[in-house]
């Protein structure tokens, strides 16, 4: 069995765990640079806040109904969302993240269990232990159990498949809400006469395929309690990007520079983390639009790519080949927004084909070393503790107080209360 478990406004529900004051308060949780809600909890949502609304049109209706509004906090988030796929791997030897908010666990189909139970148990776990609200969907298949998520508003948080009247179920369900099919594949559907997931379980497999290419045909197998979707299949990943808006215009390539580094630490570590190396690498860069008047003459938009002599996952290496892209690209007179460098290419590091006519083996091998040391002191002492030189190549602070103008702009931001010993919460 499969239980597909959701935080419920998660963003939010990591805001309050240290702040009891906004118990039943509207909160909102904004994009980088604080320019778009990202998250709402229910009591922001039912005062009609929407998600993707820019926050400078909106700050008076905020400060009217009394809506409490943080910067994005990911480091709070992410540590959160390991705490509850900690308390998830206690019930099961398989479990799956999916996003910082949502896991699948995988849990033996006995014959005499109490599946419902055993959800509310870790439903109640969660709240009293790590003070974050969940749903739990369970059911036999991946998208069934997604499904039963969504449902579990209705039934406290839990919703059983096994407990549902199935086809009316199924005949209620949009087909466009069913994971996996989204808008352009539900507007197919639609002139197929397939409104409903209880149409879509009953459609011909052939013409699934037909249609809706291999993964509408599985969704189709899913929808009929058949397991069709690998676990974890999902989260392969085919490149890794990183990238940030700037608070301010940066016009010195020392600044790029630095913001760069920082970026390809960022993609070259969770690359890391899946044991891939990437033979392309791409920088992006970029001006912001201007909106007002016809003058283009201030927007600039340019990209490069190369490709590496072999698979690698030496952040020295790639660094270089991505400072070389950016240096190719970059023009004077230009105040620059947004970088973004790309892994493309990724393959499984411990298969990568090395170069035939480089014999390099030792110095991957001391590479490779060097590359797990930093790992190891990073992952104890903090990310970013051990970082190439080029980090800092310009200051966060400059002389007169004022953030580098490549840093993110984040005024409401919470502290980082798991994750920094100087934000721990003092009790009197």
């Amino acid at each position: 069995m499969i239980f597909h478990i959701d935080g419920n406004s998660f963003y939010a529900s990591c805001e309050r765990i240290f702040r009891p004051d906004l118990a039943g308060k509207p909160i909102a949780v904004l994009t980088n640079n604080d320019g778009v809600v990202i998250a709402l909890n229910q009591e922001c949502k039912d005062l009609g806040c929407k998600r993707g609304d820019l926050y400078f049109q909106v700050k008076k209706q905020y400060e009217e109904n009394g809506v409490f509004v943080f910067s994005s906090n990911y480091t709070l988030y992410a540590d959160i969302s390991r705490r509850l796929n900690i308390l998830y791997s206690e019930y099961s030897l398989e479990t799956e993240p999916y996003s910082i908010d949502e896991s699948f666990v995988y849990l033996t189909d006995w014959k005499n269990a109490d599946y419902s139970e055993i959800g509310r148990e870790i439903k109640d776990r969660a709240l009293r232990e790590i003070h974050i609200p969940i749903s739990v969907g369970i059911a036999p298949t991946k998208t069934l159990a997604k499904m039963c998520n969504k449902l579990a508003k209705k039934f406290g948080g839990i919703c059983n498949w096994q407990e549902l009247d199935r086809n009316a179920v199924l005949a209620d369900y949009n087909a466009a809400d069913i994971w996996g099919i989204g808008k352009r594949k539900a507007e197919i559907l639609a002139r197929l006469g397939v409104h409903t997931a209880f149409d879509l379980a009953n459609f011909p497999l052939d013409k699934a395929k037909k249609y809706l290419s291999i993964t509408g045909f599985r969704t189709v197998q899913e929808l009929n309690g058949i397991q069709a979707l690998d676990r974890n299949e999902l989260n392969n990943k085919q490149n890794i990007g990183t990238g940030r808006s700037f608070a301010h215009g940066v016009t010195g390539f020392s600044e790029l520079e630095t913001a760069l580094a920082e970026y390809t630490q960022l993609a070259v570590e969770r690359m890391r983390a899946e044991g891939s190396a990437c033979r392309i690498v791409s920088v992006y860069l970029m001006t912001a639009h201007n909106y007002i008047t016809e003058d283009r003459s201030g927007e600039y938009f340019n990209a490069a790519t190369a490709e590496l002599p072999s698979s690698s996952s030496y952040l020295p290496d790639i660094l270089a080949a991505a400072i070389r892209l950016m240096r190719s690209i970059f023009r004077d007179g230009y105040e620059y927004r947004k970088i973004m460098i790309n892994l493309i290419a990724l393959e499984d590091e411990a298969k990568a084909q090395p170069d035939l006519f480089c014999d390099n083996e030792a110095s991957d091998k001391k590479n490779k070393a060097v590359m797990s040391a930093c790992d190891c002191i990073n992952a104890k002492y903090g990310r970013g503790c051990i970082h190439p030189g080029t980090r800092n190549l310009t200051k966060e602070t400059k002389a007169d107080g004022k953030k580098a103008d490549w840093i993110m702009d984040r005024k409401m931001l919470s502290p980082e209360y798991t994750t920094n010993i100087n934000d721990v919460p003092v009790v009197h």
